[in-house]
């Protein structure tokens, strides 16, 4: 008998569902356009376990003024019940270090920091980013923290879909969406103006 319901509990061990929850990721890939032109591509990341949601952008662009300029983004961001945790934004131009910056919540403010040390903090919660723009729309977002300015940047609603942010430095950004995903981004930046368009349907894996 004892030896028969060791048995029976190693067999309904060996039945039982695996109870780690899984992680459910989602991409978006966008090509990025100058002048009708394809000279890039991003890649947006979005990864759901346990209340905390992180995204990963890269992006990869060459542009071709009076020379080459080759550009690498790559941003982590990590939100727990729906609070920012950490914000990383890493650049290179030319493949020299341009920007390296990180933003970290320590239960009571964010401490900042660039490619040069502590930049300075933020006392207030987070509810969302420029990277998570990607995968939500700030229909009801009054402003979002900028990974590469470590700053809040006011957010303007154009119409039903559309909204814009204004840049520190002068630069606009303008995001259209379908479905609550971003189709479109209108970026005016220094050297070009950039759409990014959205190449894919979400890609889900579980």
């Amino acid at each position: 008998m004892k030896t028969l319901l060791i048995f029976s509990m190693m067999l309904f061990n060996s039945f039982q569902p695996d109870m780690i929850t899984p992680v459910t990721k989602e991409y978006l890939n966008y090509s990025i356009i100058k002048d009708d032109k394809t000279i890039g591509n991003i890649r947006v990341e979005r990864s759901l376990k346990d209340g905390i949601t992180e995204y990963i952008f890269e992006s990869r662009a060459k542009v071709k003024i009076l020379y080459s300029i080759e550009i690498y983004d790559k941003m982590g961001v990590i939100f727990k019940q729906n609070i920012l945790q950490q914000a990383k934004l890493y650049r290179t131009i030319n493949g020299k270090l341009k920007v390296n910056n990180t933003a970290t919540w320590n239960g009571s403010f964010y401490n900042l920091s660039d490619k040069d040390g502590a930049s300075g903090s933020l006392k207030q919660f987070i509810f969302s980013s420029t990277a998570s723009l990607y995968f939500n729309e700030p229909d009801n977002i009054k402003s979002v923290f900028s990974e590469k300015f470590q700053k809040m940047i006011p957010v303007q609603k154009i119409n039903s879909k559309k909204y814009r942010i204004d840049l520190p430095n002068g630069n606009t950004t303008t995001y259209t969406y379908s479905n609550g995903i971003c189709t479109l981004v209108e970026a005016k930046t220094d050297f070009a103006n950039l759409k990014f368009v959205l190449n894919t349907n979400p890609n889900k894996i579980h």
